[in-house]
């Protein structure tokens, strides 16, 4: 049984990343942004292909296990971990951007 608790507790750790990444605020589209978008939008897609990235890796390491067993927790929480981190700093880039 615990390996099925395992991997529910990282399938809701993952779906609650998934879904704090899917509502990421974007930039506002008003004409104070006009000034400044394009080095916005460039800063802004750095964030976002590292988001990619991690998400990327995570999803091929996860398709490479066989058995739920064999899925290396820490290893998944470390991509996790690194993923609210980017969400984190995109957050606050905007903030100051705004």
């Amino acid at each position: 049984m615990e390996p099925i608790r395992k991997g529910e507790r990282l399938w809701r750790a993952i779906e609650d990343a998934a879904t704090a990444v899917r509502g990421l605020p974007v930039l506002n589209a008003d004409r104070v942004w006009d000034r400044a978008r394009g080095v916005g939008l460039d800063e802004l897609m750095q964030f976002d292909w590292g988001l990619v990235g991690e998400s990327d890796g995570l999803a091929t390491d996860l398709a490479e296990v066989a058995e739920l067993g064999a899925v290396d927790a820490a290893a998944v929480e470390g991509r996790l971990h690194r993923i609210r981190d980017l969400m984190g700093e995109r957050r606050r880039y905007l903030e100051i951007q705004a």
